[in-house]
């Protein structure tokens, strides 16, 4: 449905009923009703459509069935989210929208459902796209175009995703400082652009036609900003080695692979030029008065440092224990007990253990840095309050926001908030993916209880719970939580650095006609990576 419907028939529209409708007629009536209320911004014609799917949803469903109405509910919660911002001039919306989290909500559960594979390809790719387009408007466009490249994955030529994927690109591009980068993913916006108005892009209806008014001017932007044509001649991303030995190259191609490199270039894929970890903090401006260091550098560098080598640190050891094979030698010798529960105890299965263990870790180390830089909790050792990457952003001991992330226009800021809320919110742990649930209480477990990792082809028949003495987990399983703990990290940092960045632009915006003086940060030499140095 594409045209606009009177208030007369929108109203016949309420009246229909699904109670002596099949289930896959009344998603139909449904669907119809979503579209209707969407198109004319009507509420009314919205609630009635999700008062509707709360009727369906009370029917014993296939999970082909379920899967649909949790897309179709989406689509109601995205159309209502629109409603209130069209009606509303306040931006706290993106920081508080419930719409937008029954929105997420519906989509993580559409996607984490058994029923999501039964489902025709094109549904997959929208459901998929949705989310993407969610994820970028709540500041995650790292986590966003990792949803896109699947629907694509999905379908190649799906329209909609290669035009998301391509503004997505394009938001990612202007956050970066680093003119290589900024230039690269801006050919690759365009491309993606350009890709999704050419006769082979895939739309249903006439969105095609729609969407090459939208898509083309915003190509043709990047095109008058970007030399594109010389980018794509200069083919910087194959440019590079991965590494002087086999067992470097094979640790550098297993970190692109996974996206796991602190490099915006790796989100474009498994380039060469992106195997450097080269995310660094941006310029920083600090007051003479407020200089604590003398002549050094502000401690923040050295506290990105440390969160950026405790990264690299525990993405190694993450590599390590899931490449491993073999007994190590610092396993023989050691006299354990056997529990014929088929656990497993070994030095590989603690590498992983201690990845997952300091890149959850980081996260929270990340809220102390944001929280130093930005000034959120100044009394923090008069309240004793423990800061953590559930907390930075709420007022005291409530679930209130603090007034000064109200304000905020900082979409990375924003995007750091709604990660957490991934982590931490009872709904969204419920919904999300496999690899992403109950993070946070494998954490917990890991460091104050009792976390039994069993060998994987054996997981499917043991208890998870023993009672409240363990936590029990696949091998497969604890590596899948891991290396998403370890994305979820690497997201979290580039946030970080583009919320700071934000915040030195808006400073140099208001910044009065003061003496300003420069220091060059320079990158530390490899020779002086040695533990000892001497």
């Amino acid at each position: 449905m594409n045209s606009q419907l009177t208030s007369e028939q929108l109203g016949k529209l309420r009246e229909l009923t699904i109670h002596k409708l099949d289930t896959a007629a009344a998603l139909d009536l449904l669907g119809l009703l979503i579209d209707a209320g969407t198109i004319a911004a009507c509420k009314k014609t919205v609630d009635r459509a999700l008062h509707q799917l709360q009727a369906l949803d009370q029917r014993q469903l296939s999970d082909h069935h379920a899967v649909l109405s949790h897309y179709y509910r989406s689509n109601a919660y995205s159309a209502l989210a629109d409603i209130h911002r069209d009606r509303s001039a306040q931006h706290t919306l993106l920081w508080i929208c419930p719409e937008l989290q029954q929105q997420m909500l519906s989509l993580n559960s559409a996607i984490s459902h058994k029923g999501f594979g039964t489902l025709e390809p094109m549904r997959q790719c929208q459901i998929l796209t949705n989310y993407g387009n969610l994820l970028k408007d709540v500041g995650r466009v790292i986590d966003a175009i990792a949803q896109w490249d699947k629907a694509l994955s999905i379908l190649p030529n799906f329209g909609k995703a290669r035009g998301a994927r391509g503004l997505g690109l394009g938001s990612y591009a202007a956050m970066q400082k680093d003119a290589w980068h900024r230039a690269i993913l801006a050919q690759h916006a365009y491309d993606s652009l350009e890709s999704a108005s050419t006769p082979d892009a895939y739309f249903e209806s006439d969105d095609a036609e729609q969407a090459t008014l939208y898509y083309r001017p915003r190509a043709k932007h990047l095109l008058e900003c970007f030399h594109i044509d010389e980018i794509r001649e200069q083919n910087y991303l194959e440019k590079g080695k991965l590494g002087k030995s086999k067992a470097e190259r094979a640790y550098r191609a297993w970190c692109l692979k996974n996206r796991l490199v602190l490099n915006p270039l790796n989100d474009l894929g498994t380039w060469i030029a992106a195997s450097g970890d080269e995310l660094t903090l941006p310029g920083l401006s600090v007051k003479f008065s407020d200089r604590q260091s003398g002549a050094l550098p502000p401690p923040i560098f050295g506290f990105f440092n440390q969160l950026k080598q405790e990264y690299v640190s525990a993405r190694f050891m993450l590599y390590e224990g899931v490449t491993s094979k073999g007994v190590h030698f610092s396993d023989l010798q050691v006299d354990i007990a056997e529990t014929y529960d088929y656990s497993e105890f070994s030095l590989a299965t603690e590498r992983i253990r201690t990845a997952f263990r300091i890149a959850y870790s980081l996260l929270d180390k990340i809220a102390f840095l944001l929280n130093s830089y930005m000034g959120f909790h100044d009394d923090l050792s008069e309240k004793k309050k423990i800061l953590s990457f559930k907390n930075v952003f709420l007022k005291g001991k409530t679930n209130s926001l603090i007034p000064q992330i109200l304000e905020s226009k900082n979409i990375a800021l924003c995007g750091l908030y709604w990660l957490s809320k991934e982590l931490h919110d009872d709904e969204l742990i419920l919904t999300t993916a496999a690899d992403a649930r109950e993070l946070h209480a494998i954490r917990n477990a890991l460091e104050h209880k009792y976390i039994k990792v069993q060998e994987g082809w054996a997981a499917p028949f043991i208890e998870t719970h023993v009672g409240d003495f363990a936590y029990t987990l696949g091998s497969h399983e604890l590596e899948a939580k891991a290396q998403r703990v370890m994305q979820i990290a690497r997201s979290a940092l580039f946030y970080l650095t583009f919320a700071i960045d934000y915040e030195e632009n808006m400073k140099a915006d208001t910044r009065s006609r003061e003496l300003v003086a420069t220091m060059p940060i320079v990158s530390r030499k490899n020779s002086r990576k040695r533990r000892n140095n001497f």
